[in-house]
């Protein structure tokens, strides 16, 4: 077995050619198009002189046409790079600067990002028609990738600094979907819908996995709880992944009814810690469906999770346990493991995990530990085995030298019926070095009383915990990931 991602949707090229495997607002290719142009972009980037190496970034509109072009480049032996087409072209540039692409190819919609990038003209009337300046002869296949070379870069998070691309082999990324077809028993009869951006890791974890097995992706071009309601109400969607933030539009649609929903069987989603209700909303919503969360970042995917069946009623349970393969490890500041239960750094080693940030020696380095990562995040892991979040360290709250993490603040305050979702966070303060603050978004139709809010706390936290201050908001920021964004967060309520 070669251990090569693209090996495996070379295969289902030649199996079943006629087979769907994806379909976007232009239309649905199948298995054997979708090879055909990957070949052919592979001809057609090496005609322009893009050398096995070499960068080609990618500022397509999700669909088939950017899908096609990411596997083309891989094919080639080049690194695909596909740029969060959210940031700003200074944004851009500096990311890009280690990452230094040989071509950038771009459509209308990310045509401003990058310096001299190849634009495409429009779609027109088929999925891959965009793609006809870049096709060239068929490619020469896999036979001189190298499984170990690197295939693919993901910009990492970026909420306190310059996003870092994260590099995934073409090994690594055969290892990785086979993992979450397990994982997430993934089948060749899925279609999954996809809404989420391309330059995430959840085109690894979602359409990378579903295509590794012969399934087929429905791609939409962004998140519009309308549209996306049409088409899982339409009896062919089996399977689909959003952000709370998302899925909590979803089912606050009226047009969202049990009855209409029964195809899908599977929905995934991330940490539901700000809108605790979620899952049971989308169990009443969705009463077919598995429902699986879990823990993951870009430098090495999902890594641990918690299905439906695991849960116990009346139990926390975290985000659940580590995916076959991985090793999980929670370490003090010195990088010494810390007894079963408290809290520390979380450390991931995969059998999948990137080889290291491009450009970023020094990064990469202060991000190994013991053959593994250094997510940045806090957690615990309970006698069960089940991870447990406590959040960010950099996002830790040091009061009166105290610890105050803002998942457990969080919790106490998503208990209050009257709060729909909540974010801690700390700012300088010149008595306690910091003092913890709290924005709080209410349930619709409900106000908040900051006087009770706090009382409710006190109830429940120690006193340190409780926020000093409380800002009531419409709704929390967040990153181009449906991730509350603390930074801008702290602009928004008061400066740094």
């Amino acid at each position: 077995m070669s251990a090569r991602y693209l090996d495996a949707i070379a295969a289902h090229a030649r199996h079943a050619p006629d087979r769907l495997a994806v379909r976007d607002e232009r239309g649905d290719v199948s298995y054997g198009e979708l090879w055909s142009a990957v070949e052919r972009i592979a001809g057609g980037l090496r005609e322009r002189g893009v050398a096995p190496g070499d960068r080609v970034a990618t500022t397509l509109a999700p669909g088939a046409a950017q899908l096609a072009l990411i596997f083309g480049a891989m094919a080639a032996g080049a690194v695909a790079a596909p740029l969060n087409i959210k940031l700003t072209p200074p944004e851009v540039r500096r990311y890009l600067e280690p990452v230094a692409p040989r071509l950038i190819v771009a459509d209308a919609t990310g045509a401003g990002l990058g310096d001299d990038p190849l634009v495409l003209p429009d779609g027109g009337a088929g999925p891959l028609s965009a793609l006809a300046p870049l096709l060239g002869p068929p490619g020469r296949g896999l036979s001189e990738v190298d499984p170990a070379a690197p295939a693919i870069l993901f910009g990492t998070g970026g909420t306190t600094g310059l996003p870092k691309a994260g590099c995934w082999t073409h090994r690594s990324l055969w290892l990785y979907a086979a993992a979450c077809v397990a994982a997430m028993e993934v089948r060749r009869t899925d279609l999954e819908l996809f809404f989420s951006p391309f330059f995430h890791i959840a085109l690894v974890t979602g359409p990378f996995g579903t295509l590794f097995v012969g399934g087929a992706c429905h791609f939409l071009t962004r998140f519009d709880e309308t549209d996306v309601l049409r088409h899982v109400t339409g009896g062919t969607v089996t399977r689909f992944f959003g952000a709370p933030t998302a899925l909590r539009r979803l089912v606050d649609h009226p047009a969202c009814k049990p009855a209409a929903t029964g195809a899908v069987r599977r929905i995934l989603y991330g940490s539901t810690r700000s809108e605790p209700d979620l899952p049971a909303r989308l169990r009443l919503a969705f009463p077919n469906a598995e429902l699986i969360t879990g823990y993951g970042a870009t430098e090495f995917g999902a890594v641990a999770r918690l299905r439906s069946w695991e849960l116990v009623d009346g139990t926390d349970q975290g985000v659940g346990a580590p995916v076959p393969g991985v090793v999980l490890r929670i370490v003090d500041p010195a990088g010494a493991e810390v007894p079963r239960g408290e809290v520390g750094e979380i450390v991931v080693r995969a059998p999948w995990q990137i080889t290291g940030y491009w450009g970023h020696p020094e990064q990469t380095a202060a991000a190994r530990h013991a053959g593994g990562i250094r997510s940045g995040d806090l957690g615990l892991l309970d006698p069960d085995g089940f991870l447990h979040l406590r959040g960010r360290s950099k996002d830790l709250v040091i009061t009166g030298g105290e610890n105050v993490f803002p998942a457990e603040v969080e919790d106490a305050l998503c208990a209050h019926p009257a709060i729909a979702a909540a974010a801690v966070f700390g700012r300088l303060d010149p008595e306690w070095g910091e003092r913890v603050e709290a924005a709080l978004v209410p349930v619709p139709g409900s106000a908040i009383d900051v006087d009770e809010v706090r009382r409710f706390c006190r109830e429940r936290l120690a006193g340190y915990k409780v926020p000093k201050v409380f800002h009531v908001m419409d709704q929390l920021p967040l990153t181009a990931t449906m991730k509350v964004d603390r930074r801008r967060l702290r602009e928004v309520t008061g400066g740094a």
